[in-house]
């Protein structure tokens, strides 16, 4: 139970976790900064002119405090657990809600002495600012799309999958920014030749200068900090992109993507899964 909309809890990179809620022994108030995001701007003003130019801009990290009373019976355990999870050498997750964002500890916990109600502060960075959703959505490019699912109607003809054979697809960002994605390649055929996807609406592509074998399957992972890719057969093969390849991000609204190939595109499954993004979260 918690008295805000959300519930936000704290899972540093071991695992461990602290769900702020009256059910779990601790009552929060609204965290500092989980909606605001600082902006700084370079401004240049000539003579007689009224207010500035803007040259340029640049989106701060997001600080995040959170302050709260520690409200539950056994109050020695729940102020040892908040030093234990909140440490300042993991770095960790903050969710709020269907929300999440990566953290590091700015400031460990200051916790009151009170054997009841002892009031406690931590403090959080988030080095990208923004949330993403939990709700990752994910489209079949090309190949297998699987059907079949519970519940079952025996009176109705149902498909155990069907075959995905477009010249593109469109896959919709109703999110604030571009955002990052992960594409998975299967070859299921004999060979495939520099397999890629292209925007047909932007002229990006993202191309591997590789032949995948039969089984051989390829992982490209965007982020927000590199990008990865990882063959099931060659392990790190991130030296096969090519130099062209500026397709990066899913565009916010739109974007027509065509699975391409030298030769073999017929032996490939594809697919793309993403996650939205939002400037801030709001509680009530």
């Amino acid at each position: 139970m918690s008295f805000l909309s959300k519930t936000f809890k704290y899972v540093n990179s071991l695992g461990q976790s602290i769900v702020f809620d009256y059910a779990h022994g601790y009552l929060i108030s609204k965290p500092d900064g989980i909606d605001t995001i600082s902006v700084t701007a370079n401004t240049a003003q000539g003579i007689g002119q009224v207010g500035a130019t803007v040259q340029s801009k640049a989106i701060q990290t997001r600080p995040i405090t959170i302050n709260g009373k520690v409200i539950g019976d056994n109050a020695q355990a729940l102020k040892d657990a908040l030093m234990t999870v909140v440490r300042p050498d993991l770095t960790g997750v903050l969710y709020a809600g269907d929300w999440h964002i990566d953290v590091i500890v700015t400031a460990s916990p200051t916790i009151g002495a009170s054997k009841r109600g002892a009031p406690f502060q931590l403090g959080l960075l988030a080095p990208y600012p923004y949330w993403e959703s939990g709700e990752r959505k994910a489209m079949q490019l090309r190949g297998v799309q699987k059907g079949f699912k519970f519940p079952w109607n025996i009176s109705k003809t149902y498909y155990f999958g069907k075959v995905i054979v477009l010249k593109y697809i469109v896959l919709q960002n109703f999110g604030q920014f571009d955002v990052p994605f992960m594409l998975e390649i299967n070859c299921i055929g004999e060979t495939v030749t520099n397999v890629g996807i292209e925007n047909m609406l932007t002229g990006e592509v993202l191309r591997l200068e590789k032949t995948l074998v039969e089984d051989e399957r390829v992982v490209i992972k965007t982020s927000h900090g590199k990008t990865t890719v990882t063959s099931s057969k060659d392990g790190d093969c991130r030296g096969a992109l090519t130099l062209e390849s500026t397709l990066y991000r899913i565009h916010t609204g739109d974007n027509a993507w065509k699975p391409t190939a030298d030769s073999g595109l017929e032996n490939v499954e594809m697919s793309v899964s993403f996650a939205e993004e939002s400037a801030g979260v709001t509680v009530i």
